[in-house]
């Protein structure tokens, strides 16, 4: 044998380069395939939830996922921002059209806005040339193994296997122009007989996945000097992928093995296999939503799930300790969330005592003071027949069947009311400056069922002046919460016997789907929501229309998930109490009282 031949196989074998496998080899990793479960034991082609595929979530489908910095949330979709929208302050960036901008996030703005406009590098432009990906050695011009120079050098430099992923061969691949990303992390590679790799020079690369240029990305030098393999890439090609009956097929058209959808990582690079997930494999993290994250994202200081759950009980979590580190790059995924914490916060949905549980509503306890602090009662010609609930400003939410727009005159807002036959101290009542009512309510179907008040503002005062209320938060997603999951309803409505109630009265209730088996014909899932018990024990009733279905999340914040709309027979089993979607409306509701004052989220 050769020197050369020799040479060779020492590099294929410490490298990872070569893909040599008999039959027998391919067999048995299809048979590990087929195996691959979920941490409950569900086979992994039974993880995928079919239903939610039909709506094509990615990457950018704000109702799975948070939006960045510099994309907004509209119609459930991640849209560019402007790039004056962007918050103020940070340091300067250059682009790889050779201009300047004063913050990553005005520059990735522009770049939404006109993808040629990469990021190059932090600070200010100078003469220094750009930051360049390569292949080496593939056989075919999508493949090869990953070569970089920054800008302002001459060397190009590997990149280690041991820090490569499917997230950074992703963003590699989309850097060369494959917009479909990667197909694979590995390849077989033809070596030139006097190759001469140093490779304890390689370095170390770390990606979100959100990135358009591996610049981004942040490239670290590891002091241990140990041998390491080296990383490569197959992108993806539609030539080079033939779909089977076992793929699963990417919203951009890309098929990956259905093995690897609800994995945790984004196989697909537009997130859409992995935003549709009845569980998880192993190595993820289940979102409530749907979502699977990798479990190093857990507890990471940042929140993944909108559900929020990956960031609660941290106490004493800790990550594999990394070994020490020579930061080459600038961090810029550390300046993204740095943008993000100067996005204003609210203050919503988080009150000081939470209520002892009770039975029901229909015939429970009357609530105490300060339990629902965004809880409001509407009357009218001196009667409370409806309920509302504070969403902040001088902004009421409620029922559309509750109130008409030519009538403003005859409401009045009663908030911080518990009894309105003894009225208890620390009650504020508002008159109402306008009403909007949902243009499509059908007062028939009972679908739009909502509307918006605005209160009169306090005299002399530019603001509404309510010290006692806490509004409650506004969903602006569909998935923070899922059926069988418990809720609240509190209300003035009548009791089981049609008797008055004078008190405020609140119960426990569970999210229930299907309901259109219990009002066939009647129940529009995407803009109503059915919640009860299985006996009927807890339930609104009449005079509890236009008051608050509210649910809390992980965090313990609470959203005003429903407003009590319709059902039939007051606390009685089969017959759920029906509930005005409050999610559905969220880009209504903010186009009415802006986004920045019910959303800190996606803005």
């Amino acid at each position: 044998m050769k020197l050369t031949q020799v040479i060779l196989l020492f590099l294929c074998f410490y490298l990872s380069f070569c893909k040599v496998k008999d039959q027998k080899q391919k067999n048995q990793e299809e048979m590990e395939k087929v195996k691959v479960t979920s941490t409950s034991g569900t086979p992994q082609e039974d993880l995928v939830d079919k239903k939610c595929l039909r709506e094509k979530y990615t990457h950018l489908s704000c109702q799975k996922v948070f939006c960045q910095p510099w994309q907004r949330c509209i119609e459930g979709t991640c849209i560019c921002k402007l790039p004056y929208q962007c918050p103020k302050g940070g340091a300067p960036v250059c682009s790889t059209n050779g201009k300047s901008y004063p913050t990553y996030c005005q520059q990735k703005s522009l770049e939404c806005l006109h993808p040629e406009t990469k990021f190059l590098s932090n600070g200010t432009c100078t003469a220094n040339g750009q930051f360049e990906v390569t292949l080496k050695y593939g056989k075919k011009y999508s493949e090869g193994i990953v070569e970089v120079k920054f800008a302002g050098q001459n060397k190009t430099m590997f990149i280690c296997n041991d820090s490569w992923s499917i997230t950074e061969a992703n963003v590699a691949c989309l850097d060369l122009e494959f917009q479909q990303g990667a197909n694979d992390t590995q390849g077989s590679f033809h070596f030139p007989e006097d190759l001469h790799i140093n490779s304890t020079e390689c370095l170390h690369v770390h990606c979100q996945g959100f990135e358009s240029h591996l610049a981004e990305c942040t490239f670290t030098k590891r002091k241990a000097k140990n041998y390491q393999a080296l990383a490569s890439v197959t992108c993806y090609t539609q030539n080079a992928v033939s779909p089977t009956n076992n793929s699963f097929q990417c919203v951009n058209g890309k098929h990956i093995p259905q093995s690897k959808a609800c994995n945790g990582d984004d196989d697909c690079g537009d997130q859409s296999d992995e935003l549709c997930c009845k569980g998880c494999h192993d190595k993820a993290f289940h979102c409530k939503s749907g979502v699977c994250i990798p479990k190093q994202h857990v507890c990471n200081g940042e929140v993944d799930c909108i559900t929020g759950e990956d960031e609660v009980h941290c106490e004493g979590f800790s990550h594999v300790a990394q070994e020490e580190t020579e930061i080459l790059t600038a961090n810029m995924d550390a300046e993204r969330r740095r943008i993000k914490s100067l996005f204003p916060k609210l203050s919503c949905g988080v009150k000081k005592s939470t209520p002892t549980r009770r039975k029901r509503v229909v015939g429970g306890k009357p609530a105490g003071p300060g339990d629902f602090p965004w809880q409001v009662a509407i009357r009218e010609d001196g009667k409370i027949n409806c309920g509302g609930i504070y969403i902040g400003g001088c902004w009421i939410l409620t029922a559309a069947h509750c109130v008409r727009a030519s009538k403003v005159h005859r409401y009045q807002i009663w908030i911080s009311l518990i009894d309105w036959i003894t009225y208890n101290a620390g009650i504020v009542v508002r008159m109402v400056n306008k009403i909007i009512v949902h243009e499509k309510y059908n007062g028939t179907t009972y679908q739009n069922d909502i509307a918006l008040i605005e209160m009169k503002k306090h005299a002399s005062k530019n603001n509404c002046m309510l010290p006692t209320t806490v509004p409650a938060c506004v969903p602006w997603s569909p998935y923070l919460f899922q059926p069988n999951e418990k809720c609240i309803i509190s209300g003035w409505g009548r009791d089981r016997d049609n008797a008055k109630v004078y008190s405020l009265h609140w119960g426990e209730v569970r999210l229930i789907g299907n309901c259109s088996n219990f009002y066939p014909g009647r129940f529009f899932e995407k803009e109503m929501e059915c919640a009860g018990t299985d006996d009927g024990s807890i339930d609104a009733c009449k005079g509890d229309s236009g008051g608050p279905l509210v649910c809390m999340d992980a965090n313990n914040v609470t959203y005003v998930w429903g407003v009590v709309s319709w059902g039939e027979n007051c606390g009685r089993p089969e017959f759920p109490g029906v509930y005005t979607k409050v999610a559905h409306y969220f880009d209504w509701i903010s186009y009415h009282v802006g986004r920045s004052l019910i959303s800190q989220h996606n803005v």
